[in-house]
C-alpha cells in the first residue's frame, strides 16, 4: 500500500536494540547482524540519545532530500512507532515534540499503557505508567490498537475520549503479532494485502525457532492499518480528521475482560469482514501464560458443523462477505482493493460447498 500510494518509507533504528540487538527474539533485527558489512562499523550511544536522532531522521528527510530520496520533496513527514517503539513514540509525541516540531502527525501502533523511559542509561527518568496524549497535541494523532494491547498489554486503563487532534483505533479480531506480520507480509507483492483468512494455521514463527500452543492470528489488522494511515494522511493534509469509532466492549478488571459474541469473537471496536462473517474465533489473546507467543494470539477454526449452521451456501457466505466489505469501505476501515482481495479470497474458498 505505502508503494502503491506514492509514499516513501525510511526505517530509523533509533534505539540500541534496534542496532546491536537484544533478547533473542529481537537480535536477528539487529543491523549489525542483518548487514555486517554495512552496518557493523555503527555504535549506538545509548537510549538517551534515542529522541534526538529520531528528531534528525525527520529533519533529515525535509533538509537532505536530494541525497536520500533521489530528487523526490516530502510535503509531510509522519512518524510511525509499533510495540516498544509505540512506548517510545509517546513519549516523544508528550515530552519533545513540542520542543522540536519535527513531524506533521503520529501514528501509535500498538502500546500499552505507559510510555517508555526519557533517559538511559544516564540518569533515568522513567516514564508515567499510565500516559495519556497530551489533550493540546498540534498535529494529528492516531492511536491503532488491537485485542492483545487492549487487555494483556495495558492499554484499558490509558484508553482516552477522542479529541481535535487524537483518535483511537480498537479492531477486534486482532493481535499484537500475527500471521500476516510475522510470515505472509514479509512476501507479499500483490496488488492487494494477501488474505490469510482461509491459509493453513500457523504455529511457529522465525522460521520454526518458536514454537506455539495454538495456531497463531489469522486476523484482519494488515487491512485495517493500511486504512489507518490513509486516514492519517487525509487528516494532516487537509486537517479532515477521521469520524471516531466504537472501542471493543471491555469489562473492566485485573485483567480487564473482552466481551465475546456467542461464537467466540469480540463484540465493539471496528469491525471487518473476519469477525462479522466467521469461520474461526480470531483472538488477540489465548496462547498459554508465559508463552513466547503470548502476543500472537489465537485462531480457533469452527467445525464443519458450525460453518454449516452460519453459511448453507457458498453463494450465501460469498455474499455475506462482499457485504461487511461494503460497510467497512463506507466508514473508512477498510480501502477498495483491499475489499476485492477480501471478496476474491472468499470466492475461492471452500466455506459452503
Amino acid at each position: 500500500m505505502l508503494v502503491r500510494d506514492g509514499f516513501v518509507w525510511i526505517g530509523v533504528s533509533a534505539q540500541y536494540i534496534g542496532v546491536h540487538g537484544g533478547p533473542p527474539l529481537d537480535r536477528h533485527l539487529a543491523l549489525t547482524e542483518v548487514d555486517p558489512a554495512r552496518y557493523g562499523p555503527l555504535r549506538h550511544p545509548g537510549d538517551t540519545y534515542s529522541y534526538d536522532i529520531f528528531s534528525q531522521a525527520g529533519l533529515a528527510a525535509r533538509r537532505l532530500a536530494p541525497a536520500l530520496l533521489g530528487g523526490l520533496r516530502p510535503k509531510r513527514v509522519i512518524a510511525v512507532g509499533q510495540s516498544q517503539s509505540a512506548a517510545r513514540l509517546v513519549m516523544y509525541i508528550n515530552a519533545i515534540h513540542p520542543l522540536a516540531h519535527v513531524y506533521d502527525g503520529f501514528l501509535v501502533h500498538s502500546r500499552g499503557a505507559g510510555a517508555a523511559t526519557l533517559s538511559l542509561p544516564q540518569p533515568v527518568f522513567d516514564g508515567p505508567p499510565l500516559a495519556l496524549v497530551r489533550d493540546d497535541v498540534d498535529v494529528p494523532v492516531l492511536t491503532f490498537q488491537t485485542e492483545t494491547d487492549v487487555v494483556a498489554i495495558g492499554f484499558f486503563a490509558a484508553r482516552q475520549p477522542d479529541g481535535p487532534n487524537i483518535r483511537t483505533w480498537e479492531v477486534a479480531g486482532t493481535a499484537h503479532g500475527d500471521t500476516y506480520i510475522t510470515d505472509v507480509g514479509r512476501t507479499d507483492r500483490g496488488p492487494a494485502a494477501a488474505d490469510t483468512t482461509y491459509l493453513p494455521p500457523v504455529y511457529s514463527i522465525l522460521g520454526g525457532t518458536i514454537a506455539c500452543d495454538l495456531p497463531i492470528n489469522a486476523g484482519p489488522q494488515h487491512y485495517v492499518l493500511s486504512a489507518a494511515l490513509r486516514q492519517l494522511v487525509r487528516w494532516v493534509r487537509s486537517g479532515r480528521s477521521p469520524a471516531s469509532t466504537p472501542p471493543l466492549s471491555v469489562r473492566a478488571g485485573s485483567p480487564p475482560i473482552l466481551e465475546r459474541d456467542p461464537r467466540g469473537n469480540a463484540v465493539g471496536g471496528i469491525r471487518t469482514p473476519q469477525v462479522d462473517v466467521p469461520v474461526a474465533v480470531v483472538s488477540g489473546i489465548g496462547q498459554p501464560d508465559r508463552s513466547p507467543c503470548g502476543r500472537l494470539g489465537t485462531t480457533i477454526a469452527f467445525d464443519a458443523a458450525t460453518l454449516a449452521s452460519l453459511y448453507p451456501s457458498h453463494r450465501s457466505y460469498v455474499a455475506a462477505v462482499s457485504r461487511a466489505a461494503k460497510q467497512a469501505m463506507k466508514r473508512g476501515t477498510l480501502i477498495a482493493i483491499d475489499a476485492k482481495a477480501i471478496r476474491r479470497a472468499a470466492a475461492a474458498s471452500s466455506i459452503g460447498r
